[in-house]
């Protein structure tokens, strides 16, 4: 039962109710004071807020810290608490003297969970929950820490290991994750700017560069799961093809089944809209044999994959973020893969929807995909845009895969690979047999897609604005924001005067970069009439779907207002025949994806893409970066450039 509220009558109520401490931090129980939340966090503090931990409403502070100038941090609470609460400094420091002398090691365990995993060249890998005493236990067994990754690197056993954890601060055992995957260098975890892509630069005062702390005997490695190398399958072109017979495919997918049926792991990159997902479905259900599939995906499409694999297999037993035993499809978002790490060799075959979010490999949700993929046998990649900045973004794609480019050192890589056209042509003559990429035009029916941008000028007042926010004396990154913002703001109009030029069974999506600008669109729109629905980030997959759905089929509605974040993925909106874009994304990768929302299998009319450019701002700086992007991009993965290395690999060996 909840402890109520101690915000009392004045001088009734102590200003320190309650101290403890457990070697490391100090719990601090106190009355609601405004403005206490300010000096706490500005000496490293956490209000704890779990109602289900024990220590639930106390703040966390490093003792450190709080010792340091515990008297000044006492006279700055008792004036703002302005008399309401009787304390004086010599029962204050009691308090906190009385809890340093009763140290209780396991006040701040309460939902932590580590992990720890065996290294190829001995000793493991701990991470997970931070706790300063994990940092203790970690230096006096002379780990490294790995700045990457947030790890430890520990030269000895996981048993022992995890003994002296427990003995350091009463851990239960069921609070550790022991796996059993060998986890490998990945690289030193340095990535290079790309050298021949434009830079944004916005002007201003120059900033000082943040000094950036460094642990103590810190390294820049990062460890993953070993996984299995590729090998090709027993399944050949006239089994493949019996298998297909019960489907109604078009004509350009069963060459991407077999190409997945083929290997066992392999990249399916086709354009956005060819139907990845309905290729992936039947080459698992048939690889699988009717055991368990594991479907990872953006926490968005979760609904879109589950109608998928029933419109292939209407009688599948599907499973929903979970593991069912009587489930042969099990789908996850890619923030919940840690809770499949223990279970992952139930899974015959693993589907990666948008793989390219694998990319970082420092990233949480990469080191447990890794983790899992060590223990399927057959790894299933797709997206549309494998390569959303630079090439060495393929690196942790293909090291997933198991293909032996992958296994190289990221610097390595980068050194053979990244940098000019003919080191990408080089790398897409090593991984063209992996990945397979098909372009739009193998849709006969599509009617294609015109991009068009419209100039928009900034007038005197709005001018003088944008010359504010970029000469002001703060972070750049801060100016940059606040800057695209106000262009945003500026193109709000210019968009509505061009939807009022729209045929009435025309029918535009809205691409923001910022949800107040899809809040001013969805006022603008039902003061003018226009019948529109919304999608933004914090919107639950059951509003997403109804707003999808709702554009989808009411032809009264007209407009999709949305931020690209949230929608420019995986949604099928081909009713809209327009596109607007406010404001740019950073990638061409998530440009074409929220371009081919509308522009994909089932859109029977010409898509128009209109995209509005600030002269004289940083619009058109973002606007090549693009572009120079897109060239790098291209020279690795459109089938243009598969022709051009095939032909010259062709020559070289006449």
């Amino acid at each position: 039962m909840r402890q109520p509220s101690l915000r009392n009558a004045a001088g009734t109520s102590q200003l320190l109710q309650r101290a403890v401490c457990d070697g490391y931090d100090f719990g601090l129980k106190m009355p609601y004071i405004e403005g206490a939340n300010r000096l706490l966090t500005a000496r490293g503090g956490s209000f704890i807020r779990r109602g289900e931990h024990p220590l639930w409403r106390f703040w966390r502070v490093p003792q450190r810290r709080l010792l340091d100038d515990l008297e000044v941090l006492f006279h700055q609470l008792v004036e703002l608490a302005d008399g309401r609460f009787a304390q004086d400094w010599s029962v204050f420091s009691r308090k906190i003297a009385d809890a340093q002398a009763d140290v209780r090691r396991d006040l701040f365990i309460w939902g932590m969970r580590l992990r720890i995993a065996p290294l190829s060249g001995g000793g493991v890998v701990l991470s997970g929950d931070y706790h300063p005493g994990c940092v203790a236990v970690a230096k006096r067994m002379r780990g490294a820490f790995l700045s990457s990754s947030r790890a430890w690197r520990v030269p000895a056993s996981a048993e022992l290991l995890r003994s002296n954890l427990i003995l350091e601060l009463g851990l239960l055992e069921e609070q550790f994750e022991m796996l059993d995957v060998l986890q490998e260098l990945l690289s030193d975890g340095s990535i290079s700017t790309a050298r021949d892509v434009t830079s944004m630069s916005i002007g201003g005062p120059p900033q000082e560069r943040a000094s950036c702390s460094v642990e103590e005997g810190s390294e820049a490695d990062v460890y993953l799961a070993a996984v299995p190398d590729i090998t090709t399958t027993s399944w050949t072109l006239e089994a493949i093809d019996a298998e297909l017979k019960p489907f109604s495919l078009m004509s350009h997918q069963p060459a991407g089944i077999r190409h997945l049926l083929q290997r066992t792991s392999a990249l399916l990159a086709d354009d956005m809209g060819l139907g990845k997902s309905r290729q992936a479905v039947i080459a698992a259900g048939i690889q699988s044999a009717g055991r368990p599939i594991l479907v990872v995906v953006l926490a968005s499409l979760v609904i879109n994959w589950e109608r998928e694999i029933q419109a292939v297999y209407p009688d599948a037993r599907i499973a929903r973020q979970r593991y069912l035993a009587d489930a042969q499809w099990v789908i996850v978002n890619y923030e919940r893969l840690g809770d499949f790490v223990a279970i992952a060799g139930q899974f015959a075959v693993m589907i990666v929807d948008e793989a390219h979010r694998l990319k970082e490999p420092t990233a949480a949700w990469t080191r447990n995909g890794f983790d899992i993929a060590a223990k399927v046998p057959n790894r299933y990649l797709l997206t549309g845009t494998p390569v959303l900045n630079r090439e060495s973004e393929l690196h942790t794609l293909l090291r997933l895969s198991g293909h032996p480019i992958g296994q190289l050192p990221l610097k390595d890589f980068c050194e053979r690979f990244a940098g000019s056209p003919e080191f990408r042509q080089a790398l897409r003559a090593e991984i063209c047999d992996w990945m397979l990429r098909r372009r739009k035009d193998v849709l006969p029916d599509l009617k294609g897609k015109q991009q068009q941008t419209v100039p928009v000028v900034l007038d005197e007042r709005q001018q003088h604005e944008y010359n504010a926010i970029r000469t002001a004396d703060r972070p750049v990154f801060a100016r940059l924001g606040q800057l695209r913002q106000l262009l945003e703001r500026v193109k709000v109009p210019v968009v509505m005067e061009l939807l009022t030029e729209l045929e009435p069974d025309d029918k535009a999506i809205l691409f923001c970069e910022y949800k107040e600008t899809v809040a001013t669109l969805q006022a603008l729109c039902a003061a003018a009439g226009i019948c529109c629905v919304t999608l933004v980030g914090t919107d639950s997959v059951t509003k997403r779907q109804k707003a999808i759905d709702h554009f989808q089929q009411d032809a009264d509605c007209r407009v999709f207002i949305c931020t690209t974040s949230a929608a420019g993925t995986g949604n099928n909106l081909t009713a809209a025949n327009y596109v607007f874009f406010l404001g740019l994304p950073w990638t061409p990768g998530q440009q074409d994806q929220a371009e081919d929302r509308a522009y994909r299998n089932g859109q029977q009319r010409l898509v128009v893409v209109k995209i509005p450019l600030v002269e004289n701002s940083i619009d058109l700086q973002l606007w090549q970066m693009l572009q120079d992007k897109r060239r790098i991009a291209s020279d690795l993965i459109e089938p243009d450039a598969i022709k051009r290395v095939q032909s010259e690999l062709a020559g070289s060996f006449s």
